[in-house]
């Protein structure tokens, strides 16, 4: 009994190391954000409206990448402190390393959306619909929101000024801005 505890111990801290991993990837994801203000910043004082629109659409992509990244983290530590409070109601030990390799593959698409459809998949193929639902509700009540920093604000406001007689391009800024706001909260 005592090597199947530790044998179940060894196989969640598995799923611990992919989601810190996850939190990792979304803390170095930040920081690229960080960066592409930046760019966008310089391209405002530039009147580089193209530009523009591709450094925030970067900023949208990144950000939607952070959350994705959390969230799973979030669902495997939900998950593992399901295994946790529950072993005996687990028959899906065997089954981690499996869930590990999907998430991994997942991961190396770099598709957000895929990522998720990975975590969706894995979650029915091995827990019933009450246990996923608690774990979708855990990683959602613990997700922080995301909000569109002060820099951020003026930017947008920035680029509606830019060639406002251009009102195709100030449409087109504004979309995308809008897009970014979405994402941001």
């Amino acid at each position: 009994m005592e090597g199947n505890i530790e044998n179940m111990k060894n196989k969640t801290e598995d799923l611990k190391s992919v989601s810190d991993s996850l939190k990792m990837l979304a803390d170095e994801r930040e920081k690229e954000i960080e960066a592409e203000k930046l760019k966008v910043k310089n391209a405002i004082e530039n009147g580089n409206t193209k530009q523009i629109r591709i450094h925030a659409r970067n900023m949208v992509r990144m950000r939607q990448e952070v959350t994705t990244y959390r969230l799973i983290s979030k669902r495997l530590d939900s998950m593992v402190n399901y295994f946790d409070d529950q072993p005996e109601q687990s028959t899906v030990f065997s089954s981690i390393p499996l869930i590990i390799e999907s998430i991994d593959s997942a991961l190396a698409t770099g598709n957000s959306k895929q990522m998720l459809k990975t975590m969706d998949q894995v979650e029915a193929q091995y827990f019933d619909t009450e246990v996923v639902a608690k774990f979708k509700s855990s990683a959602a009540t613990e997700s922080t929101p995301v909000s569109m920093s002060e820099d951020e604000e003026i930017s947008k406001c920035e680029v509606q000024k830019i060639n406002e007689d251009d009102v195709d391009v100030k449409i087109k800024t504004s979309s995308c801005f809008h897009i970014f706001t979405c994402w941001s909260h």
